[in-house]
């Protein structure tokens, strides 16, 4: 089975055209989905990949071929409506990730090492006030307060909501 995380995930991958209504509609059928690593053969599969999407389906005693967005979700509608609630659909999933460009990927990096710092001064924080050492509290909290300065002199004044 696959979790209705699993399924929603896919919408943070690049989809084919017309793939978002699809994963809309399998999102709510998640426990009869199962995912494979294969493309299986006679066996009702839909296949999810950069540039479009397939399904085989057994549709009024034979196995339906359907390759246009368009005709995908109806197809998939019509299996769901005559399959039992036991009947499977093999899911095959072909997506890249997205690419994270250099500056954002930098920007993400530079906040994770700010949120690290601030939680290693947290941290001294605490031993301080467990060891009831006065001097250490006081220079961890003046570093903590040095951080939050920088961060917001970093991130600059919230645009205003006018």
């Amino acid at each position: 089975m696959m979790t209705k995380d699993d399924i929603l995930l896919l919408k943070t991958k690049l989809l084919p055209p017309g793939a978002e209504a699809v994963i809309d509609f399998l999102a709510a059928r998640h426990s009869q989905l199962e995912s494979t690593n294969i493309v299986l053969e006679n066996v009702p599969l839909l296949i999810i990949g950069r540039h479009g999407m397939i399904a085989r389906l057994p549709l009024n005693g034979r196995i339906k071929k359907v390759s246009q967005a368009e005709e995908i979700l109806p197809a998939l509608q019509a299996y769901f409506n005559s399959a039992s609630s036991t009947d499977k659909l093999f899911v095959f999933i072909n997506l890249p990730e997205l690419p994270i460009p250099p500056e954002v990927q930098q920007v993400l990096s530079e906040v994770e090492a700010r949120a690290m710092r601030r939680e290693e001064i947290r941290m001294k924080i605490d031993r301080a006030l467990d060891e009831r050492n006065r001097e250490a509290f006081d220079r961890a909290v003046k570093e903590l307060e040095e951080l939050m300065r920088e961060e917001d002199s970093t991130v600059g004044p919230a645009p205003s909501a006018t």
